[in-house]
């Protein structure tokens, strides 16, 4: 691999001496995605290289490692698994190596849909929030959670299994970019918690669970709650000023534009769940979800079958 390019790797070359490259999926700003096939075993995998600008100390290059095995040690059905990671020598760039999945994220889902039935929207979160419960048990915070980062497989029998992506990815490029002293942003805007924008040295789960409450108004009403703001600003800054303030419109009235009819306790849920003030909101991802299927429920809208999450 050369120079600072990880969207250069040649099919059939070697990553790391056993990793050969299959093809170049999709290739962008921080990386590139590669399918792989591990020259021992001839599993085949999905190879993400990074820029090696994006974790250019070596502290935090072992950081990345140690984040990438912390994560890789989680044990979850809907979490990406991954096999290898680290940084590459010749190059410096940050790389994971992952299992390959069948099928499409989130906002693919949302594109071909335009808007998610409830129930659908339900036992897809239903699942993040157990991915997202043995992460927060481990002390590991997403921080950038978006439905593009959701990925919707299927398992043996049929069944959606929701697959959360890039885990530990977030905190360590914001520390790189802080350690830099650059203001990039990391996190997508319309999704990220005040605590982030505002640059608490702290952030915690409750963060997450902010973003899926996000996630849901997205999925359910098919754009993001801020879009009209992140629309009509020239600037991020203004936006992100007015999400530390919190919403003003209720989003049962904001989805009603868009001809998404939600039920009037969203609302309560939705400002509970997008407290700009991270102690007043759920206590956990699962709360979040079982009360967000409780709004559809109490409000003559039919229960969805609920997935009853990994087996014990």
């Amino acid at each position: 691999m050369a120079g600072t390019s990880p969207d250069l790797l040649a099919p059939g070359s070697l990553f790391q001496g056993r990793w050969e490259i299959v093809r170049c999926m999709v290739s962008g700003g921080m990386g590139a995605l590669y399918e792989v096939v591990h020259q021992g075993t001839r599993r085949r995998a999905a190879l993400k290289v990074m820029r090696p600008e994006l974790v250019a100390s070596v502290e935090l290059r072992e950081r990345f490692r140690q984040e990438t095995m912390v994560t890789a040690a989680i044990d979850s059905d809907y979490i990406v698994g991954v096999f290898d990671g680290g940084t590459d020598a010749q190059s410096g760039a940050p790389f994971l190596v992952m299992e390959l999945l069948q099928g499409h994220d989130l906002h693919q889902e949302l594109v071909r849909c335009r808007q998610l039935a409830h129930d659908d929207v339900v036992v897809y979160l239903r699942q993040v929030a157990w991915g997202l419960a043995k992460a927060h048990d481990a002390g590991i915070v997403h921080r950038d959670l978006k439905p593009e980062n959701l990925f919707l497989t299927r398992r043996d029998d049929g069944s959606p299994c929701v697959k959360i992506l890039d885990f530990g990815i977030a905190k360590i490029i914001a520390e790189s970019l802080s350690a830099a002293k650059t203001t990039r942003a990391i996190g997508t805007p319309v999704y990220m918690a005040p605590e982030q924008i505002r640059g608490d040295r702290s952030i915690g789960p409750s963060a997450d669970l902010y973003t899926l409450a996000h996630v849901a108004y997205v999925l359910l009403v098919g754009a993001p709650y801020w879009r009209e703001e992140h629309k009509e600003m020239k600037s991020v800054y203004p936006l992100m000023m007015a999400i530390v303030a919190g919403f003003k419109e209720q989003p049962t009235v904001r989805a009603a534009k868009r001809g998404a009819q939600l039920p009037a306790a969203f609302d309560a849920w939705f400002r509970k769940a997008t407290a700009p003030d991270p102690l007043d909101r759920h206590d956990s991802a699962l709360e979040l979800i079982d009360e967000l299927e409780a709004v559809f429920a109490d409000h003559g809208v039919p229960a969805t079958i609920r997935d009853p999450g990994p087996p014990t």
